[in-house]
């Protein structure tokens, strides 16, 4: 790769791996997240709150990598009950998680407003696998 990697970038490997499970969705975030009672072996947090700056969201045949601020937020299988999508508009939707859940390593919530203008075709293709509210607010 002859380009320097840059923070709102997936990792080759990342990128690498998603690509053989067949990419159905590939775009560009911003929005906010929000952690609650947020525990992981070196840091606890009652509450943080934090912007976005850009990021990626991937959704593949196998699972939902959501990629900001140099790290991947949330990558959990299609249909993983730790994790409801419910969409906010057309070009806005909000992720809750269940750290505890989803990460053996973490505990608490954490709750991600996000804009995108692939909000509805990704609920739609993560509530074929399950779990999405499809309601407008």
């Amino acid at each position: 790769m002859s380009r320097i990697f840059g923070a709102k970038e997936l990792p080759p490997q990342l990128r690498s791996d998603l690509n053989a499970e067949g990419i159905v969705v590939f775009a560009p975030i911003s929005g906010s997240l929000a952690r609650r009672n947020y525990r992981t072996a070196l840091h606890y947090s009652s509450a943080s709150w934090t912007n976005i700056d850009g990021g990626t969201i991937a959704l593949s045949r196998r699972r939902l990598v959501i990629w900001g601020n140099g790290e991947a937020l949330v990558e959990v299988p299609l249909g993983h009950p730790a994790l409801t999508l419910d969409l906010r508009g057309p070009e806005q939707m909000l992720v809750e998680v269940d750290l505890g859940a989803a990460c053996p390593t973490g505990t608490g919530w954490m709750t991600l407003l996000l804009r995108t203008l692939h909000g509805p075709r990704i609920a739609q293709v993560y509530g074929d696998a399950g779990h999405h509210r499809p309601a407008f607010r």
